[in-house]
């Protein structure tokens, strides 16, 4: 390799690794601390999975596909849907995480839901999200 191409690829490679070493840091930093404490107070028992699944069939699906691998499709600005049955998620994955982030929304894709359903709702539809997720 010549010195005048060494110039072009040590930067690359720097904003490369820098990209990897700061990744974990930046799904870290949208994380919500306050989320992380708040427990679903729904049973986790078929009554409140079929519930939530029947919410998730009616306001999720068309976005994170009928079985949440991300695959619906109808994501409003283009974005890709996150897939719900992942063990890691860009905006934490504790049951409170999920709660805030379906009732509050992220971003242009990620709507919130607060004005559509319920807290209770909300907390069913995270029971079912937790039964299709990895174990």
């Amino acid at each position: 390799m010549s010195h005048r191409n060494s110039k072009v690829i040590w930067p690359a490679l720097v904003l490369v690794m820098t990209g990897l070493w700061l990744a974990p840091l930046a799904q870290e930093s949208r994380r919500n601390a306050e989320a992380q404490k708040l427990k679903n107070p729904e049973p986790q028992n078929a009554e409140s999975i079929d519930a939530g699944k029947k919410l998730y069939q009616r306001h999720c699906a068309a976005c994170h596909g009928p079985n949440g691998k991300g695959d619906g499709g109808m994501a409003l600005s283009g974005g890709e849907p996150s897939d719900l049955t992942a063990d890691a998620w860009d905006h934490g994955s504790t049951d409170g995480e999920i709660f805030v982030v379906i009732r509050d929304g992220v971003s242009a894709d990620m709507l919130a839901y607060k004005a559509k359903l319920t807290e209770k709702q909300i907390w069913q539809v995270v029971s079912y999200i937790r039964s299709i997720g990895t174990k």
